[in-house]
């Protein structure tokens, strides 16, 4: 009468007859019975099929201990029990899972453990020598378990995420570069061709992917705005990258382009900022018509924020894995040119009745304030046209504060007649050369149409930095001495560049 063994050459589950001498149906090799019997190679069916029962009904109360006891004896009935080695690895995962959490805060490697019980179980399987429908079945049903933990895995640290957010990428990194292995398990051996099995494999990529969106994101905690360091933007890129490779693979309807950010954070700190300015300017109307700042200790406080919000709005627009053509993007882009328009514009103040003090930033400030609203302007002219038309409504309405409260500042001091005079004319030329830097291509390189406003702040700006050079009374060499006076010889270059060109 025929039993089940499984060869010791080839592993395959195979049928033979109790006579000394045999060979497998599968590989050909000649070897003995009795060898199978010292090697425990001969299946006891019923053994392994009592043995599932029971370990069956102890699973579904939740005893994995119990349970696994009695899948490990199926396994030793049947070394090829591809259902007994399933539930061994799966009773071990939730066993940990249920002592340890799930946040990635124990020693217990999850992820290699998950990835391992689907790589060994369908070796055993592919070993059983079941029919291909069987097979099917089973790696359907497990992979639809696998879903379940892995997406528990990857969504269920939130206050992982709001708590320790460097500790939750450095989490999810390493989770997600393991979980890359299931991927690549060979697809005859996960028979991944089959849309049962790849609507799965896609329904995974999807929550990881969800997770390299939410591991890369730039998050304010408290007064900080904390953003992903090279290595890890680099790292999570490239697992995004990579998941988007295999989504593509597995599903012709997979689109690595639908994802979004959460930006949400982002929107609301902006709003906040962008609403205070309105609040101020509808507070003191009849100042805000003329261009100036009342309460300038109160705009200084929204100026803070609104640094905060422009780091926060520029990390996002480069430091996340979306398109920069998808809407939630362009809002940023638009939010951004409020913002740094507000940043980069001169306050004047009035002291006393037609007396006025300018505010200018740190020349570093502008500089680097420039370079993001290029970065801005370039980008976002692929998405909307118009954003040239708001660069010119900034330059408007610099050259009417210029014209009407910087220009006259400078040429009251500049027959300047004492040491006071001499030191007021100093900053209030430089004051005006930086007011009108914003306009040389060296700080903003972005021009969408001639605009004759941006040149008569260059012309402006041309003749500042001149005055300045040959009426400050400062010699080259001690103008590069200076902590503050420095940036004039900068400009100036840029100026000689703009009329070289």
């Amino acid at each position: 009468m025929p039993v089940l063994a499984i060869c010791p050459y080839c592993s395959k589950t195979i049928k033979i007859e109790r006579i000394p001498r045999v060979s497998c149906t599968d590989c050909g090799t000649e070897f003995g019975f009795a060898e199978l019997q010292r090697k425990h190679l001969l299946v006891d069916s019923r053994t392994e099929a009592a043995e599932l029962v029971t370990a069956k009904e102890f699973f579904t109360n939740g005893e994995f201990i119990s349970a696994s006891e009695h899948y490990k004896r199926a396994l030793a009935a049947n070394k090829n029990s591809y259902t007994a080695q399933y539930f061994v690895l799966l009773c071990d995962i939730y066993m940990h899972e249920a002592d340890n959490g799930i946040t990635g805060d124990n020693e217990y490697d999850a992820m290699t453990a998950i990835v391992n019980m689907v790589k060994q179980s369908l070796i055993v399987l592919s070993h059983a020598n079941i029919t291909v429908a069987d097979k099917l079945t089973f790696i359907h049903a497990m992979l639809a378990e696998t879903k379940v933990i892995i997406t528990r895995r990857l969504t269920s640290r939130s206050d992982l995420f709001d708590n320790d957010i460097e500790k939750y990428r450095k989490v999810s990194i390493d989770d997600l570069t393991k979980l890359l292995d299931l991927f690549k398990i060979d697809r005859e051996l996960i028979m991944s061709f089959s849309p049962e099995v790849s609507i799965t494999l896609t329904e995974i990529v999807d929550c990881a992917i969800k997770t390299c969106y939410k591991a890369v994101q730039t998050v304010a905690v408290g007064e900080d705005i904390i953003s992903p360091n090279d290595d890890d933007y680099r790292r999570i890129s490239a697992l995004c990258n990579e998941l988007c490779f295999f989504g593509n693979s597995f599903s012709l309807d997979f689109n690595g382009s639908s994802y979004s950010p959460d930006f949400s954070q982002n929107y609301m700190l902006n709003e906040k900022v962008l609403s205070r300015f309105a609040k101020f300017d509808d507070a003191d109307k009849l100042n805000a018509k003329k261009l100036l700042v009342g309460d300038i200790a109160e705009y200084n406080s929204i100026l803070e924020e609104c640094v905060k919000a422009l780091k926060f709005t520029y990390l996002n627009c480069y430091r996340s894995l979306c398109s920069r053509q998808v809407a939630q993007h362009a809002q940023l882009f638009y939010n951004g040119f409020d913002l740094l328009y507000r940043l980069l514009m001169p306050r004047v103040v009035p002291v006393d009745k037609k007396k006025y003090e300018v505010h200018v930033p740190k020349f570093a400030d502008i500089a680097d304030w420039c370079d993001i609203l290029t970065r801005f302007l370039v980008d976002a002219y692929e998405l909307d046209e118009v954003v040239g038309k708001s660069l010119h409504e900034f330059y408007e309405r610099l050259l009417q504060i210029v014209t009407e409260y910087v220009i006259p500042e400078m040429e009251k001091f500049s027959k300047f007649k004492t040491e006071a005079d001499r030191l007021a004319f100093q900053k209030a030329v430089f004051n005006c050369a930086c007011c009108c830097a914003p306009a040389l291509h060296k700080y903003v390189d972005f021009s969408a149409e001639a605009d004759k406003t941006r040149n008569k702040l260059v012309k402006i700006c041309k003749g500042a930095t001149e005055g300045f050079l040959l009426h400050s009374g400062l010699s080259i060499n001690e103008i590069e001495q200076s902590n503050f006076f420095r940036p004039i010889l900068q400009i100036s270059t840029a100026v000689m560049d703009e009329y070289n060109e």
